[in-house]
C-alpha cells in the first residue's frame, strides 16, 4: 500500500483501445494507473497488474462517472489525466456517439476533473481532424481543426472545451496521425495490405496516380511522446498543441511498393485507376453491398480524398518537448515487422485486425443495470432486511431472526447486493460462487441449515429483481435483469446447497459414519 502511495496517478479512459492497451502497460510500470473502460478487463485482454485499477464506467452517464470520480477523491485524487476514450467510425456519417461520447462525455470529465486536483489533462486529438493542406503546404500544431466531417467535429468542439477548461488546469490536446502497431491495427491499412497482398482482383489497383498519403506514427512513439509530456508537465505552457507525427506523409504507392517487395519478394507494378473510374467503381460496389447486407470498407466518401496528401511539420513539437518518432518506427521501415507478423502468424494478425476494425460497442446495458442497482440499493436492503427479520417469518429466518442485530443482517444482505451489482458490471458471474462456498462454510459453523441460507440469497434475488423492474429505465432489460440477478442468484444457491453437502459429507467421514 505504501509503494502505492508513493506514486503518481494517472486516469486514463479508453483503457480497453488498442491505444489504450499500449500505453497503460507501459505507464503502470511507473504510475498507479485508475483505467477507464466499458469493457472488462478480461475483454479487452488487459493482464492484472498491482498498478492498474480497472473500473468499467461510460463517461457520458453522468450519475456513473460523478460517483467514480468521488471514490478516487476519495484515495486521494489523481496528478494527470490521459482522455482517449472516443467514438469513431468509417462510415462518414452522423452517429449520436460523436455527440455522447466525444463532446458530452469530454465535458462531463473536464467538469469532474476539477475536483481531482490535477496537474495536467491530456487530450488525444487527430491530424485528421485538419482540412488537406493545398499542394506543398502542411498541417502543424497551429493549424485550425476545420475538416467537416462528424468525428473532425466532434474533436474540433473537444479542443475548445478544453481550452476553456485549460483556466482551471494546466491542459495539452496530442493531434495524433493515424495510428498503427506491429500487428498493423489500424483500419485503413489493414484493408490495404490485406488487399494488395491478396490474390482478388483488386490487388494491383490504386485509384488516382497512388499519391494520396497520410501521416503513420507507430503506439510505440505515442508511449514516447505522452511520457515527456508528463515528465515536462511542470514547464510547458497553460494549453498547448503538440503532433504526434512524422514529418511529412506516406503515400499508397510507396506503401504498395514496399509491402509487395517484403511480401513477394519483389515489387509489383500497381494499376493507376483515373479517379472518375474509381468514383464509379466505388459507388457500384457500395451499392451492391447494401443489398446484400455487406458493405465494402472502401466507400465513396473516400474518394474526395485521392491523391490528396495530409503532409506534417512538428517543428515546434520536437522543440517543445525535445521528441521526434525513431526511425526505425517509420511506417515504410516497419512495414518488415507488419509483413513478417502476417506471414509467420496469419491467423493471429488477421483476428488483432478485425477486433480493430470492428465499430466500438456503444451498448452496455449491463452498466447501466449495476448503476440502478447501486442507486436503488439503500432502500432495497432495507426492505430485505424487515422481510427477513419481520416475526412473521421467524419460521423461514430463525436464525437470522435471532441475531437481534438489525444492522448485522443488513450488512450480510449487502454483501451479497455489492457481489451481484460487481458481476453485472464485470459480465462475471464467478465471484458469486466464491462468495457462496465462502457463504455457506461460515453459515454451517454458525448452525445455519442449508434452506435457510439458500432462501435469504432467493429473497435477496427476488426483491432486487422485482425493484428494478419497476423502474422505467429498465423497460427492454427484462431479459438481463433475469440473467444477471435471477440466474446469478441460483447459481448462488446451487453452490450453497453443494458446499452444505460436501460440509456435511466431509463430517460424517470424520466421525467414522462412512
Amino acid at each position: 500500500m505504501a509503494k502505492r502511495l508513493n506514486k503518481k496517478k494517472i486516469l486514463l479512459t479508453g483503457a480497453s483501445g488498442f491505444i489504450g492497451r499500449n500505453l497503460l502497460g507501459h505507464l503502470c510500470q511507473e504510475y498507479y494507473v485508475y483505467a477507464f473502460a466499458r469493457r472488462t478487463q478480461q475483454e479487452a485482454g488487459v493482464k492484472t497488474h498491482k498498478n492498474i485499477k480497472w473500473i468499467l464506467v461510460d463517461i457520458a452517464r453522468e450519475s456513473s462517472l460523478t460517483k467514480v470520480i468521488e471514490s478516487i477523491k476519495k484515495e486521494g485524487g489523481v496528478d494527470y489525466i490521459i482522455h482517449l476514450a472516443a467514438y469513431y467510425d468509417f462510415d462518414n456519417k452522423s452517429h449520436p456517439e460523436f455527440d455522447r461520447t466525444n463532446i458530452l462525455g469530454t465535458r462531463l470529465l473536464l467538469e469532474n476533473s476539477k475536483e481531482l486536483g490535477i496537474k495536467r489533462f491530456i487530450y488525444a486529438s487527430s491530424i485528421a481532424a485538419s482540412n488537406f493542406p493545398s499542394p506543398g503546404k502542411a498541417v502543424n500544431e497551429q493549424s485550425p481543426l476545420d475538416a467537416d466531417y462528424p468525428y473532425a467535429i466532434s474533436k474540433k468542439k473537444g479542443e475548445e472545451m478544453l481550452k476553456e477548461y485549460s483556466k482551471n488546469f494546466p491542459c495539452s490536446s496530442i493531434r495524433l496521425a493515424a495510428v498503427y502497431g506491429d500487428w498493423c491495427e489500424y483500419g485503413l491499412l489493414y484493408i490495404l495490405l490485406k488487399t494488395w497482398l491478396s490474390s482478388s482482383w483488386k490487388s494491383r489497383i490504386i485509384a488516382g496516380n497512388g499519391e494520396s498519403a497520410i501521416p503513420y506514427i507507430h503506439v510505440n512513439c505515442i508511449k514516447s511522446l505522452i511520457s515527456l509530456v508528463l515528465e515536462k508537465s511542470d514547464h510547458l505552457l497553460q494549453f498547448d498543441i503538440y503532433l504526434a507525427s512524422p514529418e511529412g506523409a506516406t503515400s499508397h504507392r510507396e506503401l504498395y511498393e514496399m509491402a509487395t517487395r517484403y511480401y513477394f519478394g519483389e515489387i509489383k507494378s500497381p494499376v493507376l485507376m483515373p479517379k472518375w473510374i474509381a468514383l464509379i467503381g466505388v459507388y457500384f460496389l457500395d451499392f451492391m453491398g447494401g443489398i446484400i447486407g455487406k458493405r465494402p470498407f472502401e466507400r465513396p466518401w473516400m474518394i474526395k480524398y485521392v491523391d490528396k496528401k495530409l503532409t506534417a511539420e512538428t517543428d515546434y513539437t520536437k522543440k517543445t518537448l525535445g521528441w521526434e518518432p525513431k526511425k526505425k518506427y517509420h511506417i515504410i521501415r516497419r512495414l518488415l515487422f507488419l509483413i513478417e507478423n502476417l506471414k509467420s502468424f496469419p491467423v493471429k494478425w488477421e483476428q488483432r485486425n478485425i477486433s480493430a476494425l470492428a465499430k466500438p460497442s456503444i451498448e452496455r446495458p449491463n452498466l447501466i443495470l449495476a448503476e440502478l442497482m447501486q442507486n436503488i440499493q439503500e432502500e432495497v436492503t432495507n426492505r430485505i432486511m424487515e422481510y427477513m427479520i419481520s416475526p412473521d417469518h421467524t419460521d423461514q429466518f430463525k436464525h437470522y431472526y435471532d441475531i437481534h442485530d438489525p444492522q448485522k443482517v443488513k450488512w450480510y444482505i449487502e454483501a451479497a447486493y455489492n457481489l451481484l451489482i460487481n458481476s453485472v458490471r464485470n459480465g462475471d458471474r464467478y465471484a458469486l460462487i466464491n462468495y457462496a462456498r465462502s457463504l455457506a462454510n461460515m453459515r454451517s459453523r454458525e448452525g445455519f441449515e442449508s434452506e435457510e441460507v439458500c432462501r435469504a440469497l432467493m429473497v435477496t434475488g427476488d426483491h432486487i429483481s422485482s425493484a428494478l423492474l419497476a423502474i422505467p429505465e429498465t423497460k427492454g432489460m427484462e431479459l438481463l435483469i433475469h440473467d444477471w440477478i435471477t440466474l446469478a442468484i441460483q447459481l448462488a444457491v446451487d453452490e450453497v446447497e453443494d458446499s452444505f453437502e460436501r460440509i456435511e459429507q466431509s463430517e460424517k467421514a470424520e466421525t467414522g459414519y462412512f
